[in-house]
């Protein structure tokens, strides 16, 4: 190697081994720990901050708004927001300002209030018959003041409740059993309700007054209520029906109208918004009731006077019974009715009417004792069931919002009960039985054909007796009452069609 080579290797190695010591000596950086705060929404890191009090207070400062609105002294993070003080070297470290921008876009900021929570609590058993309890979360609401909740809960049971009798059953009035009338024995609510103070998020709907709180607990949404100005002529059944409602749902609604026959005027503004209970009030009462007792129609043949003729010998004449309930309903709708005693206060007077039998060349196809035509829909009809029966839902719009139904479904017949499943159910006239199976929502289901366009149709039963094609005499056994289908408990669902058109069964019994 030459000398000049050998001096600039020289020269190469001692400037590699300059740049090495410097790098060594420059690769340590010291940095002073520090204690900052670690800002976390929802479990997700928005960074660091210096204070954790710098945060609260700018948020406070930011929210003048929600101050005025509320009118409360103090706005607070969010509830899914946690502060968490960590030790750190060199991590960048957030401006105050940006992290609250972050908050913003995300989540609500708090206020003090209350939270409400409404549960449904469902009891089951085991095998060994021990009891369990399960709770399903069914509402939160916020409310600014606690006492509000009381009041609006009062007054959603006594839009399902008599007000006199309810304030009886307050002041533990004591009443005779014995006498006719209705005393309220209990009212309950069949959902949990808890309240505590919490911190409340601001832009959630927040109750600072108990009307607002009744009108959601009743009408299940915050929307401005549909009104009807009532025209001459008008009355509270005909603005139900044409509304879709049934005049229990609209005397819910509105509850300056004490019943059906209050009179209404002109220009009246009137609720004709579906009722939604966001709770349900439960009701027992001891009932006693005067009843008319239905007679029996008794016919008997005459070989004197000519077929297709009749003549009543004995006029009817309903008896009457004092009937003892003890009913449960549930915001308003009777669930269940036990007949607890029957005294009877006057026997019914059957009627008696001779049948002509004797032949003629000019008589008709015999003696029909069902209606004869469009004028004449009532007449001689047997009732589908045994004696001291409990109606507990009519013909039309019906007030369904307890078993999840729209409000505006039209309930096709009147539901009756109160007999216990396997009794006995009658044709209501003579006629030709054209269905008697399984139909869907009614279950067991028989239809029969009385002529002159009326089919009356009997569901949910236990059990059918008769068969399609089958020819019936009024007041045949025909099946047992019972709880097939979509049904709320053993009834009978009976309903009538009138040239095609469903029609109330009742108006056969006028």
């Amino acid at each position: 190697m030459s000398k000049g080579a050998s001096i600039f290797l020289g020269i190469c190695a001692f400037a590699i081994s300059i740049i090495m010591v410097i790098l060594e000596s420059t690769s340590y950086i010291y940095y002073d720990a520090r204690d900052v705060y670690r800002v976390y929404l929802n479990g997700e890191s928005l960074g660091l901050i210096e204070n954790k009090k710098d945060l609260e207070n700018y948020i406070n400062k930011n929210q003048e708004a929600i101050k005025r609105k509320y009118n409360v002294k103090n706005v607070y993070i969010p509830n899914g927001l946690k502060i968490e003080k960590e030790t750190t070297y060199n991590e960048k470290i957030e401006k105050v300002e940006s992290i609250y921008n972050k908050i913003s876009n995300q989540e609500d900021f708090t206020i003090n209030g209350y939270t409400v929570t409404i549960s449904d609590i469902k009891t089951t058993k085991n095998k060994d018959n021990d009891k369990k309890e399960t709770q399903k979360i069914k509402e939160y609401l916020y409310l600014l003041d606690e006492d509000i909740l009381e009041k609006a809960v009062n007054d959603v049971v006594k839009s399902f409740v008599n007000e006199k009798q309810y304030q009886d059953y307050l002041n533990e009035v004591k009443k005779d059993q014995t006498a006719i009338g209705t005393i309220i024995e209990n009212v309950y609510l069949k959902e949990q309700i808890s309240i505590k103070k919490s911190k409340i998020p601001a832009n959630s709907t927040i109750y600072s007054d108990s009307n607002e709180l009744a009108k959601y607990l009743l009408f299940g949404t915050n929307e401005k209520n549909k009104t009807y100005k009532v025209k001459s002529g008008d009355n509270v059944k005909n603005i139900a029906y044409d509304n879709k409602m049934s005049t229990t749902e609209l005397l819910i609604a509105n509850q300056s109208i004490k019943d059906e026959n209050s009179l209404l005027y002109p220009g009246q503004e009137v609720v004709i918004s579906y009722i939604k209970p966001v709770i349900t009030i439960i009701e027992e009462t001891h009932s006693v009731k005067k009843e008319k007792i239905r007679y029996k129609t008794i016919e008997q043949k005459d070989s004197s006077m000519y077929s297709g003729t009749s003549k009543v010998i004995q006029k009817g004449q309903k008896g009457e019974s004092k009937v003892t309930r003890k009913i449960e309903k549930h915001n308003g709708k009777i669930t269940q009715a036990l007949i607890v005693n029957t005294e009877v206060l006057k026997d019914p007077v059957n009627k008696i009417v001779k049948i002509g039998t004797k032949a003629s060349s000019s008589s008709g196809s015999g003696y029909y004792t069902g209606p004869i035509g469009p004028a004449n829909i009532s007449g001689d009809w047997a009732w589908p069931t045994v004696r001291n029966y409990t109606i507990t839902e009519y013909w039309g719009y019906g007030l369904r919002s307890d078993i999840g139904e729209s409000s505006s479904r039209m309930h096709d017949g009147i539901d009756i009960a109160g007999l216990g499943c396997g009794s006995p159910i009658y044709a209501a006239n003579n006629g030709t039985v054209i269905y008697a199976s399984w139909y869907p929502g009614y279950g067991n289901y028989i239809e029969i054909n009385h002529g002159n366009g009326i089919i009356t149709f009997y569901g949910h039963l236990q059990s059918i007796y008769v068969s399609k094609g089958s020819t019936v005499s009024k007041g045949q056994n025909i099946a047992a009452m019972g709880n097939t289908g979509y049904s709320y408990g053993c009834h009978l669902h009976f309903g009538m069609r009138y040239n095609g058109s469903s029609a109330n069964p009742l108006s056969l019994y006028k």
